[in-house]
């Protein structure tokens, strides 16, 4: 916490990162995912990220008309 004018407390200060987000995978994944960021140089999350999007676009192709409603 940071102190303001007039003494009042502000929340954290702007990181400019994305907010933190966990999931607890099944340690033969979590070290599958590990293997693959160091061959690829890599940071665990950003191969994460990678796979997310890529999961994603998938379930879209498989329900186009699901991912194009109000909301999806």
């Amino acid at each position: 916490m940071t102190a303001t004018k007039g003494g009042v407390m502000a929340g954290r200060p702007a990181t400019g990162q994305t907010p933190v987000k966990s999931f607890r995978p099944p340690p033969a994944l979590w070290a599958e995912l590990e293997r693959i960021a160091v061959i690829e140089g890599r940071k665990t999350s950003e191969v994460l990220v990678e796979a997310a999007h890529d999961w994603v676009r998938k379930k879209i192709r498989e329900h186009p008309q699901e991912a194009s409603k109000p909301g999806a």
